[in-house]
């Protein structure tokens, strides 16, 4: 991660492909705690599978208007500085940027945050614990999903996803 803040941040922000922000120490400034970058995002609704698409629907829709896609703010990098590890600052990031996003004063209308989260188990299981759901519950599913499916079907093999879509509702958060 520190390559992309250090390198690749900047050209995020220059092009609209993201906006990096950072948490410093208070007491000192040139300390950074934590780095993060959003960007717009949403879930094709129509692209689900029936059962799944009806479940999204019931989830988050209730009364509703049922959208084709629902928007959502991508938390597309998170960094704890390695001096602040193990110390709840990555939840505590989460939290922020859910509240952040539900806020009335903010400009982005958004109903769901979304991560394409680093396909190894402690990643997961920090999204899980912190209120996100897998889109989908196998990688087979969410292969097809990707689209991903039909170029490795000639191959007859799966490799493993190296991220996973999760996602969480803004407004039950609240």
């Amino acid at each position: 991660m520190d390559e992309f803040f250090y390198k690749d941040a900047l050209d995020y922000t220059r092009f609209c492909m993201g906006k990096s922000y950072c948490f410093r120490l208070i007491e000192d400034p040139t300390v950074i705690v934590a780095c993060f970058t959003v960007s717009n995002d949403s879930i094709r609704i129509f692209d689900l599978g029936s059962s799944k698409k009806n479940r999204m629907w019931k989830e988050i829709s209730n009364r509703e208007k049922r959208l084709s896609r629902y928007p959502g703010i991508l938390i597309g990098r998170l960094a704890i500085s390695k001096d602040f590890a193990h110390q709840g600052i990555g939840s505590d990031v989460v939290r922020f940027v859910k509240e952040w996003f539900v806020d009335e004063d903010n400009k982005s209308g958004c109903r769901l945050a979304i991560v394409d989260a680093k396909n190894s188990s402690h990643v997961l299981s920090f999204y899980e614990k912190n209120g996100f759901k897998f889109l989908f519950k196998t990688e087979e599913d969410e292969y097809s999903y990707m689209h991903i499916h039909e170029r490795e079907s000639r191959e007859k093999s799966l490799h493993k996803l190296n991220t996973r879509l999760m996602y969480c509702d803004l407004l039950s958060e609240v």
